[in-house]
Order: C-alpha cells, then structure tokens, then sequence
C-alpha cells in the first residue's frame, strides 16, 4: 500500500511539475499584449492630411540601397536563426539592379528553414517569419520584373521561401495558450495575408488563400484594429519596433482595403508620437520590451528616428543627416511608398511653438509627457510598473539646439535612487521639470548667472534654463524674459522659500505646480496645478491631450 502511495505521489509530481512550468510561463514569461480599456483619443487629433510634395528620390536613399547592394549573402542553416542580413542584401541588388545574376542562384539555393511565432522549447526553429516578412517586398516590387525576379526564382519564392500561408489567422505562441509578441504577431501573419493576396490574384482560387472567407483578413483586421485602439503595446521597442514598423510598412505598400487603410493609421499614430516627443531626431522615451539591465546611452540612434529620417530625406534633400547607427532599419523607409502627413513632418522637423503634450500608452505601462519649443524639448522619462511590465524608463532630458549625441551630453535627472525599478521620472509640467535626484549638467555649459542656489543658462534669445540641484531635489525650469537676471528676479520672488520646493513651485509664467516626489510609479508626479487636481492616473490618459496651439497664449 505505501508502495503505491509513493508511486501515485511521484506521478503526481512529474503531471504537476510541467502544469506549473507552463503556468509559470503564462504568467511571467509571456510578452504579449495585457488588455486594459481602449484608450480615448484625446484632445489633439492625429494629423492626416498630405498635401507636401516628397521627392521620389533622395540622396539617402541612394546611399542606403548601395550600402545594401555590397552586402555578403550567406547560405541559411535549417534551424538557425534568421538573419536579416541576408534578405536586405537581396533587396538592395535588385533595388539597384546589381549583382541581379548572383542574387537569382542565391535564392534558387535556398529553402525555408523555420517556422513562424517564437521561438521556444515547443517551436525550436520559430522566427522565420522575420525572413518572410523581409522578402514579401521581393515578390511585390518585382512581380512584374522578370529581367529582376527571373521566372523560376519567383517560383521558387512563393513555393519554397515565403511558406507562410493559408487559412487561419493565429496570434498565440505556438504549441501555447498565450499570445504571442506583437512583432512576431504582426511579421508572421501580415506574411500570410500577403502570401494569399498574392497567390488569389494571381489565379490560385483554393479557399485557403481567399483571405476575405479563410478568417485572415478579418483576424489580421480586428488586430491591427485592436493595437490602433489600445496603443502599440512594444511601444517605442528596442529593437522591436523596427520589426512591427517593417510589417506595417508592407501592409501600407501591398495590401488592399481596410487591412491598407488600418495600418496607415497605426503607422500615422507613432509617427504623431514621435513628432511630438523628439527634437531634431534627438528620442530617448521610456520603452517597452526589452527588459534590460541598462538602457542604452546614445539618443539620436533608435529606429523610430531612423525611419522619420529616411523620410525627412525625401521631403528636403539637403538636410544634414547621419544614418551611420541605423542603416540596417532604413531600407524599409527607402523603398516602400509610405510619408508622414504634413503636420507629422512639420512637427517632426520644427516645432512651430510652444507646447505640451502628455502621451498615453494604456494599462499596466506609462506615459510619454514633454514640453517644448522652437528650441528646446523636456522628455519625461516615465516610469517602470513591475518588472513583468517589461518596461525600461529613462532620465528626464532636456533636448537643446545642438549636436549632443549621448546621454552625458545633454541636461537630465532621474531617481530616486540609481535603480532605474525605482524611478518615477514623469514629473513633467509645462517648461517645467522635477525628479527626486540631482540634475546632471554637461561638460562645458556654463552657467551666465548663479544666484540663491539656482543656475541660469541660456537656451535662446530670451529663453533660459534654471536648474536647482539637490542631493534628492532636481528642478529644470524653462523661463522667458530680456535678461537671465529677470528670470533669476522672477523665481527667486515667486519661491522664497527653498524648503517649499520639495513639493511645489510657483513658475514665472505664473502656474503654480504641486508634485509629490514620492509618488507611486503608477501615479504621475504632478499633483495639482494652480489648486486644481490633475488626473494623476496615467494608464488612463488618452492617446493625446494637451496644448500643440501655444500654452503660452
């Protein structure tokens, strides 16, 4: 009898160890998207309207498409991990119409190697839907070219490269309950559609590639539906938002319909973020995925900016731009027919006048908030909720109109503490800054006045940085006035009581700014300003609200 006790109690073991494993996984290893409520859209609308004129050509382009056309193409290996490299390459010689010999026997020679979704322990060779998603563009842009595309190879890739197809639209990791990333969800089954799209107008009417009956479209609609109406979960994603952004640019290109028209939205929603929230392509935002345990330094380097500087291209030609940190994303930009509106280009590349914006991003995340100028931006930077939330918060920075390329560089402040877990950098106001830390001021700006503990330095003709920096208190104010004497009149009147700062400030635009710098990581800094309460709750903030028409009037 005990004998079969122990053996029913070992059995039990060995069922209950992989039910905990795979609920382990379900609940702390997934990186799929954790609904919470529809974010409403806010007070400021996402700009559509395109009436400027972009050039087909650009001097970066070219440059991109001949980087590319150099590149070396190495055979792939069943089961290795894809490597992008490869299907660039392809994509620069014959955007170029180089090597074209070369590039036809390279893909005749290859075979798919992989499956789509993540990769795991249940899907060992996952992932190649990166390299369906980078060479769908292949099929499209040179269908009609057979001088390109020779006859067989096409053949070749539409049998026994671009693999993903059929009926079904899937969106959890394979071989789990649980939903798969947002890039690997958005690469894999905009591939698929594509793939059909192509095989049903070009005379293949079996119903697993009629996309509008085989639950596709409609499944690939209402997600593209769901991430323009939550907010792109990897928000500002390092590396992942290339990815997303790449398979979003190829349904704008290929697609037909509404799948066309939702992801021109979605594509249009982060470019607005980025208009708003950048300066001179400078971008250093809190992200979502991947966890690290630092963050990168550089802020003029992430991809966001890469693809809005391809596109800056194509509107002015003569702008100076360096690519240098980001060519293996620009290919994407360079070649498919994608611009910005002309509010997004605008903002993007002047801001016109004085703002401030508080960008939502939804449940269980945190907000991007910023306050700028002709020639300043402050970026808030935000705050990390748990480490499943996956995301990175930076310091608090200030953008000026110079080549700052790092973090060192430039003005910013964080805390509390060293930690980035522990941060709460979201105490951003209008021209207005505050951090339970020390500002970091960079090597060689000096201050042209220093008085009361306070230092001035000068941004502009008539606009100033006030900085007060304590071992847990950092304020930087943005002030206006003739001399950095009046400013220094203003705030000293205005904040004659230095013990107050730890918990409001009276600006000399003439708010006065209640904060907390003790907040919980989920509760925006700011408290009240001028006595009225402000919604405090960020994962509810809409996907815009603010001032874009001058806070100063």
């Amino acid at each position: 009898m005990k004998k079969k006790k122990r053996l029913f109690i070992i059995a039990a073991v060995i069922l209950a160890v992989p039910l905990l494993l795979l609920l382990s996984i379900i609940l702390f290893a997934g990186a799929g998207r954790k609904i919470g409520k529809p974010l409403p859209k806010g007070n400021i609308e996402i700009p559509v309207c395109r009436s400027i004129h972009y050039n087909s050509t650009s001097q970066i382009q070219k440059e991109i498409i001949k980087t590319w056309s150099e590149g070396e193409v190495s055979d792939w290996v069943d089961g290795e991990k894809p490597d992008l490299k490869n299907p660039r390459t392809v994509l620069g010689c014959l955007l170029s119409g180089k090597r074209v010999e070369e590039i036809n026997q390279y893909l005749l020679k290859q075979n798919a190697v992989g499956t789509a979704g993540s990769r795991w322990l249940l899907n060992p060779k996952g992932g190649y839907n990166f390299t369906t998603m980078a060479l769908t563009p292949v099929l499209y842009l040179f269908d009609a070219k057979p001088e390109l595309l020779y006859p067989a190879t096409k053949k070749h890739l539409v049998e026994n490269i671009l693999t993903i197809e059929g009926s079904g639209f899937k969106r959890n990791v394979p071989g789990l309950p649980m939903e798969d990333t947002e890039n690997h969800i958005l690469m894999a089954e905009s591939s698929r559609y594509l793939k059909n799209q192509w095989r049903w107008e070009n005379g293949n009417k079996s119903p697993e590639f009629d996309n509008k009956n085989n639950g596709v479209e409609a499944g690939l609609y209402d997600y593209l539906k769901e991430v323009y109406t939550f907010g792109m979960y990897e928000f500002n994603a390092d590396p992942y938002l290339g990815y997303s952004y790449s398979a979003l640019l190829n349904l704008n290109a290929f697609a037909k319909g509404g799948i066309k028209e939702m992801a021109t939205k979605i594509l249009d929603l982060i470019n607005w973020q980025y208009a708003l929230n950048s300066y001179q392509f400078k971008h250093f935002p809190p992200y979502r995925r991947r966890f690290k345990k630092d963050f990168r330094k550089e802020i003029v380097s992430d991809y966001h900016s890469v693809m809005l500087m391809v596109w800056a291209g194509f509107y002015n030609d003569s702008l100076k731009i360096d690519l240098s940190r980001g060519e293996h994303m620009a290919l994407w930009p360079s070649m498919l027919p994608y611009r910005p509106s002309d509010k997004i280009m605008e903002w993007t590349l002047n801001k016109p006048n004085p703002y401030f914006v508080k960008i939502g991003h939804g449940y269980n995340s945190c907000p991007e908030i910023c306050s700028g100028d002709k020639s300043y931006l402050l970026s808030a930077g935000g705050a990390n909720q748990g480490r499943r939330s996956l995301i990175m918060p930076k310091p608090t920075v200030l953008f000026l109109d110079d080549d700052a390329e790092n973090l060192k560089e430039i003005f910013h402040m964080y805390g509390p503490g060293e930690d980035f877990m522990d941060w709460n950098n979201t105490g951003v106001y209008e021209d207005f800054a505050c951090s339970r830390g020390t500002v970091h001021i960079p090597e060689g700006k000096l201050a042209v006045l220093t008085s009361e503990e306070w230092q001035y330095f000068s941004i502009s003709e008539g606009i100033f940085l006030a900085v007060f920096s304590k071992k847990e208190l950092g304020l930087m104010v943005i002030a206006r006035g003739n001399s950095a004497e009046e400013v220094a009149r203003a705030i000293q009147q205005n904040n004659d009581d230095k013990n107050l700062l730890k918990k409001q400030f009276k600006h000399p635009n003439g708010n006065l700014i209640e904060y907390d710098l003790d907040s919980p990581k989920d509760t925006w800094v700011i408290k009240m300003v001028n006595y009225k309460p402000v919604q405090r709750l960020f994962d509810t903030w809409p996907f815009f609200e603010g001032n874009i028409e001058e806070v100063l009037k």
